[in-house]
């Protein structure tokens, strides 16, 4: 049931941020002490740059999306929130799956097909990170550590990239009719349209939120260097492998151990860490909450998870490529 994946999912990351609390052996009383000096305005500042951040996130999305679904930007925008609301409360980035079914029910579009295109859009983000990390270098000399961060991240782009290809290549014309749809939500962007997602688009998250970062670092009176913050954002996002709802606990953890690794005081660094946390989160949750009810969905009906109302994208038709239908 999804209440124990969930309920699993909290405990493991909360295990993740325990042992990291243990490790390097943090004090409660100056953990709290960090936090009652914490000044408000940088926050809000970086709670407004969570919804920026989601605003590229969707333009990235919403440009591999439009080959199978001519969404509009807006659209996308809220798609998204949805997503990110129930990525807060379900495990392992739950909500990206039950984002396909929003889409799926009010346009018609095969979830598969749209499947497809989420993965190339996982494949574009892990992307970008490489080309923001060559960028950083520019700024900065990075730790050891993120020079290990290298060949994972690569490992996953070149395995997807790999996966990609295949699909596009038309060897798996033949199987199941989902297996079909899946294809074709690979195989709807062209390269040029992907290349200019990946070397474009797909940095300008990373970049920005390094940015926002290091703007939050003010509030518990942090100057962290543009390569710090890089580490911290890779760290927490590499954490995320524990797959805790809203990356409770395991966001704490990554970033927690990468700030430390720079002479930062420990507590400091949780301190912080768990603030920024907050202020990613919470925008995005009210906006899906918002969302939600103006487009009156309920929540966990008695027949399925969401009971939809009138289709809010009713405008909405699938894009025919002639090229995918031979």
């Amino acid at each position: 049931m999804a209440w124990i994946r969930t309920a699993i999912g909290l405990l493991l990351g909360i295990a993740a941020a325990s042992a990291v609390v243990f490790y390097l052996g943090i004090s409660q009383k100056d953990l709290v002490a960090s936090l009652h000096d914490v000044q408000p305005q940088p926050l809000i500042l970086a709670a407004f740059g969570a919804l920026v951040l989601m605003a590229l996130q969707s333009l990235r999305w919403w440009i591999v999306m439009r080959p199978v679904l001519q969404l509009r930007y807006g659209q996308a925008f809220k798609a998204m929130m949805v997503g990110f609301f129930f990525n807060v409360l379900l495990p392992a980035r739950g909500g990206d799956l039950l984002r396909v079914q929003y889409l799926g029910k009010r346009t018609g579009i095969s979830r598969a097909k749209l499947l497809g295109t989420e993965i190339v859009d996982f494949w574009s983000d892990k992307w970008g990170w490489v080309t923001a990390f060559a960028m950083v270098c520019l700024l900065g000399t990075p730790p050891s550590w993120l020079f290990r961060a290298l060949p994972l991240i690569g490992g996953v782009v070149v395995s997807v990239g790999l996966l990609l290809a295949l699909m596009g290549s038309g060897l798996l014309r033949r199987g199941p009719e989902w297996l079909a749809n899946l294809r074709d939500g690979f195989a709807a962007n062209r390269w040029k349209r992907l290349l200019l997602v990946v070397t474009v688009i797909a940095p300008l998250p990373w970049l920005w939120e390094t940015f926002v970062i290091q703007m939050a670092g003010h509030a518990l009176s942090l100057d962290l260097t543009v390569m710090q913050s890089f580490a911290a954002l890779t760290a927490f996002n590499v954490a995320t492998a524990v797959p805790s709802p809203g990356n409770a606990g395991s966001f704490e953890a990554g970033g927690t151990l990468a700030l430390t690794a720079f002479g930062i005081p420990k507590e400091t660094a949780l301190a912080f860490i768990f603030v920024y946390h907050l202020t990613q989160v919470v925008p995005g949750f009210i906006g899906g909450i918002l969302v939600l009810v103006l487009e009156r969905e309920t929540l966990f009906g008695r027949k399925s998870l969401l009971r939809f109302g009138q289709p809010a994208l009713a405008d909405v038709a699938p894009v025919v490529d002639s090229d995918l239908m031979n």
